[in-house]
This record gives structure tokens, sequence and C-alpha cells, in this order.
């Protein structure tokens, strides 16, 4: 073991005086604290934006194709053919999007009306897509339940009189995860939806899945120069783009906040270190004498520092994993009922990323490096002359 890691340790672990370990305990606990709270609170920013994201899903294709000036896709399946072709491409499917106006014989309320293919998967659904398929909250609104027949009023072209009407039975009844889809969209068979627009065998875009969903912005850009004019694309980032720059703008702000507590534990280190030379001065000087070099002695209370900070991180990291797995498991912090009706959470949700514990481990040890450094420097400009005159 080398004389500088040895002395560092023996300062930590030796008794000396009650003041001194109060200060050097309040140092190693406040990174304790700064390193256990980043972590929980980004384990939950991250679950947040995990469980909005696949809700978000659910109803937002990742990439869609579409025509200029909404204008209807004749030659879909030709076009679904070389789309499928590209790399990344897991699956293409035609889809009607358009708006309309259901009415109950209580209610009426505006909608947005998907034709979607028959074997195409809705989550959390109770009933078939044999017929008209609603969101919950828009199933409430109306005063519809199942096999209640609904009138639904389209437009199939844009004038006044390509509005049509016609009566359909509720089959289903979804729950996409958020109040914004379970109050505004309802399913329809892709094929009786053409019927009732009258777009026969047209539709008003393609739907892609994905292998990797996060390649969304590079399959689209390759997709709009593989087929070019009248087609183009969009992606689930782009189309929701400014609901995740206030996410991670929201994590950043977090992330800085809490950051802080470190940076605040870290000058009770270097308050630590100076105190420690302070009451250590007549031992460097000797150490001087006997031969030790100025950058041993920087060296020394540069590893004392960085103890400090790789105790306290190591502390913060173990409570901040052991809480977010409880969190996780348990489930034992609910949220208000006005949250769970619009995000459809009950609890907290939560995400452990080990990138994120690495990240927070790595940066709270480097700003205790950084803490020790004008302490240590000071110390290795001790002269031995003026460390043991007094003595």
């Amino acid at each position: 073991m080398k004389l500088e890691f040895f002395i560092a340790r023996r300062h930590i672990t030796s008794s000396g005086g009650a003041f001194r370990k109060v200060i050097s305990g309040i140092s190693i606990g406040g990174v304790v604290v700064g390193v256990g709270c980043l972590l929980i609170v980004m384990s939950v920013e991250n679950g947040f934006h995990k469980n909005l994201q696949d809700k978000i899903l659910t109803a937002t294709p990742e990439v869609m194709v579409l025509r200029f000036h909404r204008e209807l896709i004749s030659d879909y399946q030709f076009l679904s053919q070389r789309i499928q072709k590209i790399q990344g491409v897991k699956d293409v499917k035609p889809f009607i999007y358009t708006k309309g106006i259901l009415k109950s014989r209580t209610n009426q309320a505006g909608i947005v009306l998907r034709g979607i293919p028959e074997n195409q998967e809705i989550k959390n659904l109770d009933g078939e897509l044999d017929g008209l398929v609603l969101g919950k909250s828009l199933a409430d609104e109306l005063g519809a339940f199942l096999y209640d027949t609904l009138t639904l009023f389209g437009i199939s072209q844009p004038s006044l009189a390509g509005i049509r009407s016609k009566k359909f039975k509720v089959t289903g009844i979804f729950d996409a995860g958020l109040y914004e889809y379970n109050a505004s969209l309802a399913y329809l068979p892709l094929k009786a939806t053409q019927d009732f627009l009258g777009f026969g065998d047209k539709v008003t875009r393609l739907e892609l899945k994905l292998s990797d969903i996060y390649n969304a912005p590079e399959i689209a850009k390759t997709i709009n120069k593989e087929i070019g004019y009248p087609y183009y694309t969009k992606h689930w980032i782009e189309l929701n783009s400014n609901l995740f720059s206030t996410l991670r703008l929201e994590k950043t702000t977090f992330f800085i906040l809490l950051l802080l507590i470190i940076v605040v534990a870290c000058f009770g280190i270097a308050a630590t270190l100076i105190m420690l030379i302070t009451q250590k001065t007549r031992e460097i000087g000797v150490l001087r004498a006997l031969g030790a070099t100025s950058k041993s002695i920087k060296k020394m209370f540069m590893l004392e520092g960085m103890l400090i900070g790789v105790i306290g991180t190591a502390m913060g990291t173990v409570i901040g994993w052991g809480f977010s797995f409880l969190l996780s498991k348990y489930h034992f912090l609910k949220l208000p009922p006005g949250v769970s009706i619009v995000y459809g959470l009950e609890t907290l949700p939560v995400y452990m990323k080990l990138w994120d514990f690495v990240l927070v481990g790595l940066g709270a040890i480097f700003i205790s490096f950084l803490a020790s450094l004008y302490p240590a420097s000071r110390a290795s400009r001790l002269l031995p002359s003026e460390a043991i005159r007094y003595e």
C-alpha cells in the first residue's frame, strides 16, 4: 500500500477530535443525501417519461406516410411493399384518419375517427373490433355502453355536400391510459370506414412499426428519399416534440437543483481538509523533513478528499437504488386522483437506468476531487521549517 493512501485512510478512520468527526460525517452525509436524492428523482422521472411514451405510442404511429394536400393514397399496397424493404421497418399498415361527430340519445361529441385494419391490436380493449370502438372517457361523455347504437357524422370531401351519417353499434370500449386519447378517439374497421366515407379502396396514411422506435427520424428521412413526392413522412418524436422537450427541460432542472446538494456537500469536504491541514501542520512538516515531496503531500490530501467522496457516493448509490427498487416493487407512494385520471397512473412510476447511476456516481466523485484540489495544493506549499517552527 502506498504511503499517501495509507496516511489518507488513517486520517479518515482515526479517532481525531469530536468536532472533526462531526464535520467529516456532515461532509459524507451531504454527498450521501445528494447522490441518493438525485438517483431517486431521476429514476422516477425516467419512469414517468417511459410510461408516458408507451401510452403515446399506443395511439401515435412510430412513422406515418402521407400524401401532400391531404390527398388519398390509392396505391397503398404497392407503396407498402416498397417501404417494407427498407431496413428497420418492421410492419406497414394502411389507416384512415379523419374527424367526425358521434351522437347518442343523450349527448354528442366531436371525435377523431381512425379506420384501422381488423387485425390491429388495441390495448386494454373490452369487446371486439366488429363495429365502433370508443375510448372510455368518450363513452362516459356520450352515456354509451357496449352494443348501444350511435350515429356517426363524417365528411368525405371538403364541402357540405360531403357530410355523411350512419348508425353504428358500439362493440368495444378501450383504455389508452391517457385522458386525451380516451376522450377523443374512436376506432372503426378499415373497410367499414372506407364504405362510410365513400373512399373506395383508398386510405389517408400508412403507419409503420419499427425495429427500434428511436431510429424513427433516420428511417423517415430514408423513406422520403426512397419514395419522394407526392409523399412525405412524420414520426412520433416530431409529433410530440413540444411535450418531450418540456419533459427533458424538467428532468434537466431537477438534475441541476439536486446536483447543487452534492456541490454544497463538497464544500464541506474542502472545509474538512482545510481544518485537517491546520491540525496536522506539524505532521506535514515532519513528513517533509523526512523527504516527502510537495507532490506526495498534495496527492495524500487529494486522496483523502476522494475517499470521502467515494464513501458518500457508494452509500448514496445504495440508498438510491434500494429506495427506487422498493418503490417500483411495492408502489407505496400514491398519486392524487386528478393525476391518475389524466395520466392513468395510481403510483409513482420508476425506471432505473444503469447509465444514470454510473454518471451520477462518477460525477459526484469528480466534484469531490475538485473540492480537494485547493486544500491539497495549500498543504503541499507548507515548508518544513515553517510547519515545525513553533512545535
